[in-house]
């Protein structure tokens, strides 16, 4: 089976399977694909040396990454075609110490058919709290849904909205969606100045990672505009503080600040994956606490004692 074949067999597999990640890793003289769904890891196959590094040679020259760069990190997001259908895919590529490169591939979900939360009244009464013109973080590990509750809230709130993303993960046709390139100069930064000259009733920004994206998602809030953004934290204190951390002024942040929202993804005991939520907005509402929220979800017995120690 040539390359493409292959390639077009293993998202049509994650497709079908409704899989969540593809992992292609070096280990020893051999690359082993796995898929993963919820909290289990699944062996599709092994391929021997040439083989995988023609395969991750694709997927990089397919989401546009630079096919002879092995050193550094690398992240790309495509549209791939199927004889099954579209399947919008997120990649990141590295190379380990010797060269060998590591491959990871997640299927990203359509907006409409990602609905599932195990408190579906938070979800409601977040939606109700993120109208004000303010800056609303939300925070969780790499692949817990910011993205998609963040478009998702943004859709049901309506009004013009405009994503800044690196790369732009989830497509979605009502949205104007900018993607950064620092190759012609297009970073956050300058694509929030330009982002806003459009007067978007929601501005998202797909990740606050340095000095220069926190101030600039500072002052559009400040200036009167409805700000999403991402922030990788490990729970809702370490979110306010992560940001403090960037910005010059100490409590510049207090100014514009609406919540925060933390969100992360828990498979349960029938093996369906759903979010569970935690919040804290700056209007007068109790805390929502993760803690709290998880140790009802383990009373009700809903999900399994390893999750719970695991997430806790």
């Amino acid at each position: 089976m040539n390359v493409t074949s292959l390639s077009e067999e293993l998202i049509r597999y994650g497709m079908t399977h409704k899989m969540e990640d593809l992992y292609i890793t070096p280990i020893k003289d051999q690359w082993q694909l796995e898929f993963r769904q919820g909290n289990n890891r699944i062996l599709f196959d092994t391929l021997k040396k040439d083989y995988a590094e023609k395969l991750i040679a694709r997927f990089k020259y397919l989401g546009q990454m630079d096919v002879g760069e092995k050193r550094k990190v690398q992240l790309g997001a495509i549209t791939y075609e199927t004889s099954a259908g579209k399947q919008r895919l997120r990649l990141s590529v590295v190379g380990n110490y010797q060269g060998k490169e590591s491959l990871v591939l997640r299927f990203l979900q359509p907006l409409a058919q990602v609905a599932r939360f195990y408190f579906p009244e938070q979800l409601k009464l977040v939606s109700q709290m993120v109208h004000r013109r303010r800056l609303y973080l939300f925070s969780g590990p790499t692949g817990s849904g910011k993205t998609t509750l963040m478009y998702r809230l943004a859709k049901q709130n309506g009004g013009q909205v405009i994503t800044i993303e690196d790369p732009v993960e989830i497509e979605e046709d009502t949205f104007l969606q900018l993607q950064t390139n620092d190759a012609i100069g297009l970073n956050y930064d300058t694509l929030i100045q330009l982002a806003l000259r459009h007067r978007p009733d929601c501005l998202i920004i797909g990740e606050i990672r340095d000095s220069l994206t926190a101030k600039a998602a500072i002052r559009a809030a400040l200036t009167g505009h409805k700000v999403f953004a991402t922030v990788h934290a490990a729970n809702l204190a370490e979110t306010k503080s992560r940001l403090r951390d960037l910005l010059p002024v100490e409590n510049e942040l207090d100014y514009c600040l609406g919540g925060i929202v933390y969100q992360r993804l828990l498979t349960d005991k029938s093996g369906i994956t759903a979010g569970l939520l935690a919040y804290q907005f700056e209007e007068e509402l109790p805390l929502s606490s993760w803690q709290q929220n998880l140790a009802q979800l383990i009373e009700e017995g809903r999900i399994h004692e390893e999750i719970f120690q695991q997430e806790r």
